[in-house]
């Protein structure tokens, strides 16, 4: 079978990602099969990352379809988990910025190609060809992010492709190892669809589990509005075991399945800066028992309000018009008390920001498009959510800042 010649640098980076390991053959699993080291469901509750437990109550829902998709295209049943963790937490209704859509995050024309019925069928087909493309699942990874292309011509691979391949990689090896520890513990964990006016507040109020608790069960929806129909998963008892500290710091020990970059979208912190803050490379594996420094504090303007006695956090956030969250996150507040004499940094929502779109046309890249409309390529790549992407594809549509 021919195979495509895959680039010097991408087999030392695949080779020397420890997490990754050897990969398995392209040939068909069993569903859920631990691999020869698989661990006892004896391993404690708190070794374990609250965001990899809600995806994969999440996931769970639709496990029947991934393995019989998995075993039809001859996928192993743990690539095909792991993707569909990392791309998107187990949550259906999800859209990138490139236009990407549902579980496995396919692109429409892609989706179009592959001429099947649904979104897990579509991304597990799609990831089946390219292992037998590549020959390997790691060298499938970087093509299915990064496009097939760019991995067959051994041009430079982005860092975001280079991350996929280290993340999807960390969540096969937790999957291989601790699957039947995993799913024990995701069992325990409830669901719940979120209607009409539901926001992170309001729904950990409900629910009786403080907001940050619920947050870090739901990594991919914390980094978005709360909208309705999402599926939430969350503990049925408040949990007294994922932080250490409080006020300016915060300790978090990185646990079994945690991931930095989702990490930084669950408490809202600029990942460079969590990076940074804690001396971690960008395309570093987050190794269980890290002690993390969580940098805190608003960014940006804020100003400072005195607690009075009576005060409630809800009610100080519905008079200063600002989240509750926010408070919370900002001041290390994790019991959700407030005391009275306590001085409180109160973020200063920046000016809403106003957009036009630009529908990305065969030819154009992200210099000459800031060019076009006279911003910098930093301010589109933040207005989509991008990070330090710089591929666009025709079709995709961009926001462009008005100044």
């Amino acid at each position: 079978m021919y195979k495509t010649r895959v680039p010097r640098y991408l087999r030392f980076f695949l080779a020397t990602a420890v997490l990754i390991g050897p990969a398995a053959p392209a040939a068909a699993a069993d569903d859920a099969t631990p691999g020869p080291a698989a661990l006892p469901v004896s391993v404690p509750l708190e070794e374990f990352s609250p965001g990899f437990l809600g995806m994969y109550r999440k996931m769970m829902e639709i496990e029947d379809e991934i393995v019989r998709y998995s075993l039809k295209y001859g996928v192993d049943t743990s690539l095909s988990k792991a993707v569909c963790l990392y791309e998107s937490g187990g949550n259906a209704n999800l859209t990138s910025s490139a236009g990407a859509k549902g579980y496995f995050q396919v692109m429409p024309a892609t989706f179009r190609l592959l001429r099947v019925p649904s979104n897990i069928e579509a991304g597990i087909k799609y990831l089946g060809q390219l292992v037998r493309q590549f020959g390997r699942e790691d060298y499938a990874l970087a093509a299915y992010n990064g496009g097939p292309r760019r991995v067959s011509r051994g041009g430079i691979m982005p860092l975001e492709s280079l991350q996929y391949v280290l993340g999807v990689g960390s969540y096969r090896a937790v999957l291989r190892m601790y699957e039947p520890a995993v799913r024990a513990y995701a069992t325990e964990l409830a669901l719940l669809t979120t209607g009409a006016g539901d926001d992170w507040w309001t729904l950990s109020q409900r629910l009786k589990v403080p907001v940050v608790q619920v947050r870090l069960h739901n990594p991919f929806l914390a980094a978005r509005s709360l909208q309705p129909g999402r599926i939430v998963a969350y503990p049925r008892e408040p949990r007294s075991d994922l932080f250490d500290g409080g006020g300016s710091e915060l300790q978090y020990r990185a646990r079994i399945g945690d991931n930095f970059l989702k990490l930084a979208f669950t408490l809202e912190v600029d990942a460079d800066r969590l990076r940074e803050t804690n001396g971690l490379w960008r395309l570093e594996p987050l190794l269980p028992d890290t002690v993390l420094t969580i940098p805190l504090g608003p960014p940006g303007k804020y100003t400072e309000y005195r607690v009075a006695a009576g005060d409630g956090l809800f009610e100080i956030a519905g008079r200063l018009s600002v989240d509750p969250w926010w408070i919370i996150r900002d001041n290390g507040l994790w019991d959700e008390q407030v005391r009275a004499g306590t001085t409180l940094r109160i973020r200063v929502p920046p000016p809403r920001p106003t957009y036009r779109t630009h529908m990305v046309r065969p030819g154009d890249n992200l210099t000459a498009i800031a060019r076009r409309y006279s911003v910098t390529v930093s301010a589109i790549q933040a207005a989509n959510s991008l990070g330090n992407r710089t591929i666009i594809r025709p079709g995709e549509r961009l926001r462009i800042p008005l100044s």
